[in-house]
């Protein structure tokens, strides 16, 4: 399952990253649903293990140094947030807001890579149109990845 996981969401990164957004560098982050359907079937070992072999074999597939350190620093922000918020409050938060709270963490950590990697705090300035974004794609990335792991378990338990 963590290698289905890890190659759907690869595969989605790199289909993704072949259409323009209206921002440099921005995604929607469809590759998370995956990470978000590890930690929905299995926990946060497994969501770990598919966002760190995701982050090791895309760097391997394309070489982009600057892309890895961006994604890395997000994914750094973001799979704390979605695992502290998925086990400590299970009953109280939707998996769509939990999955927005990471988009949120991941666009501020990818934002403070930036800044501290390549010294230009000016790039704060570029949240805001970055948050506003991951509002709606969080959620529907968190719907997407509930659905999925719905289906999955259904299949899994056949």
């Amino acid at each position: 399952m963590i290698s289905l996981l890890t190659t759907a969401s690869m595969m989605a990164g790199i289909v993704e990253s072949r259409f323009p957004l209206p921002f440099p560098g921005m995604r929607l982050g469809v590759a998370n649903i995956f990470i978000l359907t590890a930690l929905l079937l299995s926990g946060p070992a497994d969501a770990t293990a598919v966002t760190l072999m995701k982050l090791a074999l895309s760097f391997m597939l394309t070489g982009n140094v600057a892309a890895t350190l961006c994604s890395v620093g997000g994914h750094a922000c973001s799979l704390p947030v979605i695992v502290a918020l998925y086990l400590l409050f299970p009953d109280d938060l939707s998996i769509p807001a939990i999955s927005t709270a990471g988009a949120f963490a991941f666009n501020f950590g990818q934002v403070a890579t930036i800044a501290t990697t390549f010294r230009a705090p000016g790039v704060f300035a570029y949240l805001p149109p970055l948050l506003l974004v991951a509002a709606v794609t969080g959620f529907s990335i968190g719907y997407a990845a509930e659905a999925i792991a719905e289906r999955l378990s259904v299949i899994s338990a056949k």
